[in-house]
């Protein structure tokens, strides 16, 4: 799920049963001038092709001439979709891939607009990840093409940081990058797994390990990757599912990081950490604030919006079939000094 914080605000989800049930992405809109979001509809303009198709992770990217661009994955193959005003739906969707891409793919974050001093070069960068014999985080670099048929064209792709098959590192995964930029840098969040080959009992699946973050120059195919892990008050943190949103001043920026918190196998409360130096050499915070908790093990997956200076707003949602707010999303207001 996720939402634009363009004039008229949106949001977009994938709605489902269940996490691992065939859902369909869901779009409202919110009136400022009554302060309610409308009913929830079919993103999508033409349903119909994609009914029985799981559509998951969808984000948002609102672009310099006022459209919103919208990618998800599906079926192994990530797409891209876009809406104007005033239209109430997404354009049918366009596949992105590139010659080399790994087989099969996935996204998570939303696509990243780069500006140059403030000013758009229409070229976008959008996060992908993969399994596999070339498994790890990845970006695609593609040209923005207003007013064309083809609004994004993708050019190349390149591997941000790799899987690790090395029973040494536990069998380290790193999927579901989101970008930012900051001058002339781009930084990147990764969440970080491990496939453990003697779990404790009980235990199946991937395992949480500690919160990556990569940056490298903004314009450059071959710059290297300056990679680490955040800590809060001295140690590093497992961040399932996340988001980074750039807040505060444009020109000295802080990353708003809200993030699910694995902190035991069956739970992943939603928190927040505001670092005010995205640009230092390791990132590094005291103040962590749980903002949602369902009581359910697979939440996670928020996203967030500076809706006024200082004012956020992070998304959550409710899979614990015994609340009263079951099947519903939740919108969690917090603010600066929170944090």
């Amino acid at each position: 799920m996720t939402q634009s914080a363009s004039p008229r605000p949106s949001t977009v989800w994938h709605r489902a049963l269940e996490h691992e049930s065939v859902g369909r992405i869901e779009l409202s809109f919110f009136d400022p001038a009554t302060g309610k979001w409308d009913g929830p509809g079919p993103a999508l303009d033409k349903q119909t092709p994609w009914q029985g198709i799981d559509t998951r992770d969808p984000n948002l990217t609102r672009m310099r001439d006022g459209k919103v661009i919208m990618t998800f994955f599906a079926q192994g193959k990530v797409y891209y979709s876009y809406w104007q005003a005033p239209w109430t739906r997404f354009t049918d969707p366009v596949e992105l891939r590139v010659a080399g891409m790994p087989a099969s793919v996935a996204t998570h974050g939303s696509v990243l607009p780069l500006t140059n001093t403030a000013t758009s070069v229409d070229e976008v960068l959008i996060p992908f990840y993969a399994d596999g014999s070339n498994g790890g985080s990845y970006y695609l670099r593609a040209k923005y093409q207003p007013g064309t048929g083809q609004l994004l064209a993708p050019q190349s792709f390149r591997r941000i940081i790799a899987n690790d098959d090395s029973p040494a590192t536990e069998n380290l995964r790193y999927t579901e990058p989101s970008f930012v930029q900051v001058g002339d840098t781009v930084v990147a969040g990764i969440r970080a797994e491990a496939i453990l080959a003697d779990p404790p009992a009980g235990q199946t699946g991937r395992h949480a390990r500690a919160f990556v973050v990569a940056r490298w120059n903004a314009y450059s195919d071959t710059a290297a990757f300056n990679v680490h892990r955040p800590q809060i008050n001295g140690a590093g943190f497992h961040a399932s599912s996340h988001h980074l949103l750039k807040v505060g001043d444009p020109g000295d920026p802080d990353i708003f990081l809200t993030y699910g918190n694995r902190y035991d196998y069956s739970h992943r409360p939603t928190r927040g950490v505001l670092f005010d130096n995205p640009l230092a050499t390791t990132w590094s915070a005291t103040v962590t604030k749980q903002l949602y908790d369902s009581g359910h093990y697979d939440q996670a997956n928020p996203s967030s919006i500076e809706r006024e200076p200082d004012w956020y707003w992070t998304l959550g949602f409710n899979v614990r079939t015994s609340s009263p707010d079951y099947a519903k999303l939740q919108i969690v207001r917090s603010q600066r000094a929170d944090f």
